[in-house]
């Protein structure tokens, strides 16, 4: 997409200007919303027909980024009004209802495909971080088994330690010595 050239009617349009005024032409003749941009925007002149629908054909280049950006905008928001990250299923809606509506409005599939990429690329990031969720908590569980079995061998080798310091200890009688056994194997 081509710049606006700096000698441009709408270079000295400030992007929420520019916004404005390409709302209101998109629902009115030329001459009216040229006219209404001179009188409300102050601009030092008024721009021809051939100039007028070259900057809307412009602008509607720049519509589905603008659109993406607002989007963006709107959700960074709406996060931070609720003091949360904003959540990727409602940007993969909002994706998707702009795919919608552009390829209503324009006719083609193709114009609404870059939504659609960045709603299927959210859907797979979820998919991405559940797979990382489930494999954390099983890594969890099976380390805890581990801790577990590694204590449960170290109270086993230590019960046989002294079970056999208590076996070879020649001071101890057989009657001591039994009970010895039987107090360190909880019997």
């Amino acid at each position: 997409m081509t710049k606006l050239r700096t000698d441009s009617w709408a270079a000295a349009l400030t992007e929420d200007q520019a916004w404005t005024l390409y709302a209101k032409a998109r629902h009115s003749d030329w001459q009216d919303a040229a006219a209404w941009a001179v009188k409300e925007f102050g601009l030092s002149r008024k721009p021809s027909r051939s100039g007028f629908y070259k900057w809307l054909d412009y602008m509607r280049g720049e519509e589905s980024s603008h659109r993406l950006s607002q989007a963006a905008t709107a959700a960074a928001e709406a996060a931070a009004l609720a003091k949360t990250q904003a959540k990727d299923a409602a940007l993969i809606g909002a994706y998707k209802a702009m795919a919608a509506e552009l390829a209503l409005r324009t006719g083609s599939a193709k114009e609404a495909q870059k939504f659609i990429e960045m709603a299927t690329a959210l859907a797979d990031r979820q998919l991405h971080a559940a797979e990382l969720d489930i494999k954390e908590r099983s890594q969890k569980t099976k380390d805890e088994q581990l801790k577990l079995a590694r204590e449960k061998f170290e109270a086993a080798e230590r019960r046989e330690n002294a079970a056999r310091n208590a076996l070879g200890d020649t001071k101890l009688t057989d009657e001591e010595r039994m009970a010895k056994l039987k107090e360190i194997y909880g019997i």
